[in-house]
C-alpha cells in the first residue's frame, strides 16, 4: 500500500502532465517533463531529446508518445549511461537487462489498461476512426472527440504508473496504485 506521500506525489504528477499537456500539447515531452518535476530527477537534454517522439514518433502514429515519455523517465533511473560504455560488457548487458525490463513492465502496464501501445489504435478506439491533427477539419472533428483530453488523461496516468515503478520496480499488474 502506498504511504501519503507516494499517494499526494501520484496525483500531482497526473496533475502536472494534465496541465502541461493542456498548455503545450507535446505527450511525450509533457509526460516526462511531469515525472521529471515531481520526481526531482530533472534533465533538460533528455526533456529537449523526447521533443520527437510527440505523436507516436515524429507525427506517425507509432508507439504512444505518453508512454515513450514514461519509458524515458524509467530509463533516467535504471538505465545505463555512458561509462557503462566505456567500461566492462558483462556490466553494460545487466545494467541493460534491468532497464528494458522496466520498460517492458509499463508497457505491458500500458497495453492492459489502454488495449495497445499503437497511437493510431489508441486515437481509433477512442473516436471510432482515426484523424489527423494535422488536416484542418480533422483536427476540428478530433477535438470535438475529445481526443486531445483523452491524451492526456492517457499520459498523466502513464506518469503516475512510472513515478510509481521508480519507487517500486517490481509493481504487479495489477496492483492499482
Amino acid at each position: 500500500m502506498a504511504s501519503n506521500h507516494n499517494v499526494n506525489r501520484l496525483d500531482l504528477v497526473e496533475q502536472t502532465v494534465d496541465e502541461l499537456i493542456g498548455k503545450y500539447h507535446n505527450c511525450a515531452q509533457c509526460t516526462l517533463v511531469g515525472i521529471q518535476i515531481v520526481s526531482g530527477l530533472k534533465d533538460d537534454g533528455l526533456a529537449k531529446a523526447s521533443t520527437g517522439f510527440a505523436g507516436g514518433i515524429g507525427g506517425m502514429q507509432s508507439v504512444c508518445g505518453a508512454l515513450s515519455g514514461a519509458v524515458l523517465a524509467l530509463g533516467m533511473k535504471y538505465g545505463r549511461d555512458i561509462s557503462f560504455l566505456e567500461g566492462a560488457p558483462e556490466a553494460a548487458s545487466k545494467k541493460q537487462s534491468e532497464a528494458v525490463e522496466q520498460a517492458a513492465r509499463l508497457a505491458k502496464w500500458f497495453e492492459h489498461e489502454f488495449g495497445s501501445i499503437i497511437c493510431s489504435e489508441l486515437r481509433k478506439s477512442h473516436m471510432g476512426t482515426d484523424l489527423s491533427m494535422g488536416v484542418p477539419w480533422q483536427n476540428e472533428w478530433a477535438e470535438q472527440l475529445g481526443m486531445r483530453k483523452r491524451c492526456s488523461k492517457l499520459a498523466a496516468k502513464a506518469a503516475r504508473r512510472a513515478l510509481a515503478m521508480l519507487d517500486d520496480p517490481k509493481l504487479s499488474i495489477l496492483e492499482k496504485i
